[in-house]
């Protein structure tokens, strides 16, 4: 019962929470975030811009403490868990560079740790370590991947395959992941994640018994959502996203971010449906040389709804 309990709770947290309207920051407010995230020597090319971007993220869409902190009445105690179901991993991955699509998601995930139990109030000397060694574990590990293996992980070809090596890649992989799965089991106390949550466990438990226990529960699952259909208003309008998580990084490396060509910026066919859900950066230009820039987030329908309806307006809100 308890975890058919979570798996209900963590499904009605998978839709994207609203956002209040907000210009991206910029360079200067990025670079700010350095004192409290140093770059380490043993982060690879690129992957500093992506952290920094991941904790300005983090920044702006906090999870509210009543999803951080759990009790299932089971005699266990509160626990904070180091997965979050409900995670939004910005997974636009056609529109990421290549560091982008390797640790876009490493980045993500130590940075709301990181993020949330400094606001949990756990002592920086039970997580800092730990946490460390989690990452460079993390990153370690994706670095010695090919970029084919990488490519094919984030549902992407990679460049030259034909449709039979596709069909045959596939089936590879899935007899990989069902050995995987039954291996899941005795692998699972030597996964990074497991020894992250024992060691922090471990020093809360010396440093503040009080605190909520930290574990690692999970038991995720996944779902697309319903389509969205962008409009202007009025009609005309050009519409043009980036995937706020990006525009971030870009910001870290281009003079001017909002550079359609400097960019990976997307021109969304207005009045169709689309696959879209998460924070936008946008910029609309109308036929009159009228420009609407800023953040947006777009919040899909579960799977099965039907299609919703945002609006980009020349004037108003």
């Amino acid at each position: 019962m308890r975890k058919a309990a979570m798996m209900a709770m963590l499904a009605a947290l998978t839709l994207p929470i609203p956002a209040a309207a907000q210009a991206p920051p910029d360079a200067a407010k990025l670079r700010a975030i350095e004192t409290r995230v140093p770059a380490q020597a043993w982060y690879p090319d690129g992957y500093y811009d992506i952290r920094i971007a991941a904790e300005a993220q983090m920044a702006e869409e906090p999870r509210e403490l009543k999803y951080m902190i759990t009790d299932w009445d089971d005699g266990t105690g509160k626990r904070y868990d180091v997965i979050d179901c409900s995670a939004d991993y910005y997974s636009d991955y056609a529109d990421y560079d290549a560091a982008m699509i390797r640790y876009s998601r490493i980045a993500v995930d130590v940075s709301r740790i990181r993020s949330e139990l400094e606001r949990l109030g756990y002592p920086l000397a039970a997580y800092a370590a730990p946490l460390a060694k989690y990452e460079k574990a993390l990153v370690e590990e994706a670095a010695k991947r090919s970029d084919a293996e990488v490519l094919i992980d984030a549902g992407l070809s990679p460049p030259g395959d034909d449709p039979a090596a596709e069909v045959a890649a596939a089936a590879e992989d899935a007899a990989m992941a069902a050995e995987a799965a039954a291996d899941v089991e005795s692998d699972w106390e030597n996964s990074p994640a497991y020894i992250l949550a024992a060691e922090i466990e471990a020093n809360r438990l010396r440093l503040a018994p009080k605190l909520p226990k930290v574990v690692i529960e999970g038991g995720c699952g996944a779902g697309e959502g319903a389509p969205v259909i962008v409009k202007t208003s009025p009609p005309g309008g050009e519409v043009l996203l980036a995937n706020a998580f990006a525009f971030k990084v870009c910001t870290r490396k281009k003079a001017d971010p909002w550079d359609r060509f400097a960019c990976k910026w997307n021109e969304i066919e207005t009045g169709v449906e689309k696959q879209l859900s998460g924070r936008y950066v946008y910029q609309v230009k109308w036929p009159d040389g009228t420009v609407r820039k800023g953040t947006r987030e777009i919040i899909a329908g579960e799977d099965g709804d039907p299609a919703s309806v945002v609006t980009f307006k020349k004037t108003g809100s």
